[in-house]
């Protein structure tokens, strides 16, 4: 890559590199029906004020020129700590279902090469997703591997959902967006993405605050459905025959908006007809690394999961891999972690399965009366499998794989310097007794 330098907006050394030079940082993401519609949303540098989004319905020629069409986007300038940038976005609408459209942005001679998407279709039929813990740290060196090794083994993943703290300083470019956005370069540009804001997207700075930073709204489409004020932050999305909720378990609420929350999430759990029901959100549905409270975080919400027999909720935060049931046969939790960052466990009971020093990925498969859950490390071993499916009654059976390998129980990267040591002196004999009790 050619880079130059020239004084930025502050009179400071600028990177002028061509990922800047050009739109970048452009993604997909729903912010209404995917069946007819598709948000894109990207930035451009502080000179380049106008930018637009051309798209076409895909064709195998590159001559469709005459068929182009030109939208201008919603903008707004934002200065963070790396200098003024101009963030984009475009909700397509009125679009046909099951049909792949071709798509750039940009102006005058600084386009994005030309992507693709295609609409759902809005049927039942089979497909599959991808789902992610945190990714945070490191990202550019580490996180990476998670996002390319999953997409290279599933091309035909129709999004990709990210369980928050996507990044660890949200309100920060540096080392945060400007990695994370990078990380999956193309995939982006061509598979959607569904993400739920972690404690870290609350985080400016060092500072952490129960208000999402702008940089979530400016990056990201999702729907305005949720409760008011948690509008992109806590929403639905109906994909074919499932629905997926988000609940921003960060974000800074009154005990009013508590329970109109927990009001609007009954709904979206009551109404929706379809086949199936995700929910994710941020933080596990207890605390799993060795030195956090175990209790139960969100007792309403537990409760609500319980009572409308939700299949599978998908959380992160505790850097660590866990699967399991609580006091009902669903929804079985699965907490996961994809990038290096990564914490001891401490064995609760309700654990059936655990994993600890990997990055994983999950490929969820879905059918009308099937869920299949794979877990794969970032060598596409697998780890972890379930399935949960749906009898001709409306129950639901669960399922483990057989033959799974030995789980990974190795104590993180620096286990005797970061806990204290009677959680450092207990961890084999809690250990025992773990890989006891699945003995019985």
């Amino acid at each position: 890559m050619l880079t130059f330098y020239c004084q930025g907006q502050k009179g400071k050394e600028y990177n002028n590199s061509l990922l800047e030079q050009l739109p970048h940082h452009i993604k997909l993401s729903w912010e209404t029906s995917p069946e007819n519609s598709q948000a894109v949303s990207w930035r451009t540098r502080a000179d380049e004020s106008k930018s637009y989004l051309e798209y076409a319905e895909a064709t195998a020629s590159p001559f469709f020129e005459d068929q182009i069409e030109l939208i201008e986007p919603i903008s707004e300038s934002y200065e963070s700590e790396d200098g003024l940038w101009n963030y984009h976005s475009v909700n397509l609408q009125n679009l046909k279902p099951n049909t792949q459209y071709s798509y750039r942005v940009g102006n005058k001679d600084t386009w994005s090469e030309w992507s693709e998407f295609k609409t759902a279709t809005g049927k039942n039929e089979p497909f599959k997703f991808l789902y992610f813990g945190d990714v945070q740290r490191y990202i550019h060196s580490l996180g990476s591997r998670a996002l390319r090794q999953a997409v290279l083994a599933n091309p035909d993943a129709k999004f990709m959902l990210f369980a928050g703290d996507l990044i660890h300083r949200g309100g920060l470019n540096q080392e945060n967006w400007n990695e994370f956005f990078p990380a999956g370069g193309w995939a982006f540009q061509n598979i959607p993405t569904i993400a739920t804001p972690g404690n870290h997207e609350h985080k400016w700075a060092d500072k952490e605050t129960r208000e999402v930073t702008p940089l979530w709204n400016l990056n990201f489409c999702f729907p305005k459905n949720g409760p008011k004020g948690q509008e992109e932050q806590t929403y639905f999305i109906d994909y074919n025959n499932i629905r997926v909720i988000s609940l921003d378990t960060s974000a800074k609420m009154t005990t009013e908006q508590k329970q109109e929350t927990y009001v609007w999430l009954e709904n979206a759990l009551k109404e929706f007809k379809g086949d199936w029901v995700f929910v994710t959100f941020h933080h596990a549905m207890a605390g799993l690394a060795r030195n956090r409270n175990p209790d139960i975080r969100f007792p309403e919400i537990k409760a609500l999961l319980e009572k409308y027999k939700v299949p599978m909720v998908l959380t992160g935060h505790e850097h660590l891999y866990t699967r399991g049931r609580m006091d009902a046969d669903f929804p079985v939790y699965a907490v996961s972690v994809a990038g290096p960052y990564q914490n001891a466990i401490q064995f609760s009971d309700w654990i059936e399965r655990a994993g600890t020093t990997m990055q994983l990925y999950q490929e969820i498969h879905v059918s009308e009366n099937q869920l299949k859950y794979v877990a794969k490390t970032v060598l596409g071993e697998i780890y972890d499998a379930f399935t949960i499916t749906k009898k001709s009654n409306g129950e639901l059976q669960f399922e483990e794989a057989p033959d799974l390998p030995i789980e990974s129980l190795i104590p993180t990267k620096d286990f005797e310097k970061r806990y204290d040591k009677e959680l450092i002196k207990s961890y084999e004999s809690d250990k025992a007794k773990y890989l006891q009790r699945k003995k019985q």
